[in-house]
């Protein structure tokens, strides 16, 4: 499978109605995206360090509650 592996445990995910929001609390930058509980992966984001940023919709969004963040393939 090309399922990517999970963030950090430095980087949080925050979850509203509205948005699904990411805080970098790590030393380095790091692309991210919403993994959700249906299957369907968010755009990537890219945070530099102590960055916070909206990285996708809220759980009143199409795909529902976001499960965690997953690293996104560095290209």
């Amino acid at each position: 499978s090309d399922a990517s592996e999970p963030a950090p445990a430095c980087v949080v995910m925050y979850e509203s109605w509205r948005y699904t929001t990411a805080a970098n609390n790590c030393a380095d930058t790091v692309s991210v995206s919403v993994a959700y509980q249906d299957g369907a992966t968010g755009p990537c984001a890219t945070l530099p360090p102590g960055a916070v940023t909206t990285v996708g919709e809220g759980y009143l969004g199409e795909h529902g509650h976001p499960d965690h963040l997953a690293l996104c393939p560095s290209s």
